[in-house]
């Protein structure tokens, strides 16, 4: 699993997913609208070249999505004695909220709702 993630890494560290390498979102493509992982493969490329206002551009979830992750990877291999967030009793339900509105609210196209759109 490590050497697969640090193959997809690499991948996206050296190509661009507008160059049309990446498959494009077959939600979009279909229905018209963006889903809440829309412009996400622009982001982690953006990430990697630590270019944060880019990628937060792209998908402003992305970068809590990781660090909320992150915490959890951190937590559960030792290193934090803590509790992960992920493993509150509602914060499935929460996570699919926060998902749901940000795909209803990233395709309205008014004021200051179509920033939110990648």
């Amino acid at each position: 699993m490590g050497v697969l993630s640090v193959l997809a890494i690499l991948l996206y560290f050296s190509f661009n997913p507008e160059n049309g390498l990446f498959p494009k979102c077959p939600f979009y493509n279909y229905a018209g609208i963006y889903c809440s992982g829309c412009g996400a493969q622009r982001a982690i490329h953006d990430l990697l070249h630590f270019k944060f206002v880019d990628a937060l551009s792209h998908n402003f979830l992305m970068l809590p999505a990781i660090v909320v992750i992150g915490h959890h990877v951190v937590v559960k291999m030792g290193f934090y004695k803590g509790r992960s967030l992920l493993s509150y009793r509602y914060a499935p339900l929460a996570i699919l909220i926060v998902v749901l509105l940000f795909m209803v609210l990233r395709n309205l196209r008014f004021f200051p709702f179509e920033y939110l759109a990648p």
